[in-house]
């Protein structure tokens, strides 16, 4: 199984009220060829329950070693180095 983690300590994905979801950056999700990563919400809330932020996270975790192609595009793309897989 891939072990995917994310330090949310090191990328920091606020909330975009215009949008309605994160806006910042968000590289990984786009150069994964398998679309394996998504984006969800944080505990932490604004004053109209929104989310005030939100991490990054791999989906099918269970089948991840099944789709995850081992490129490594989404850790070689991360300004921040805030993404890291373990295979």
């Amino acid at each position: 199984m891939v072990k995917f983690q994310f330090d949310p300590s090191k990328c920091i994905l606020p909330y975009d009220a215009n949008e309605l979801r994160p806006t910042k950056c968000l590289k990984c999700l786009d150069v994964c060829p398998a679309s394996l990563l998504m984006f969800r919400p944080l505990k932490e809330k604004d004053e109209f329950g929104a989310p005030k932020f939100f991490e990054i996270h791999m989906i099918f975790k269970a089948y991840s070693k099944k789709f995850c192609p081992d490129c490594l595009k989404c850790v070689d793309i991360c300004p921040e180095q805030a993404i890291k897989i373990k295979i």
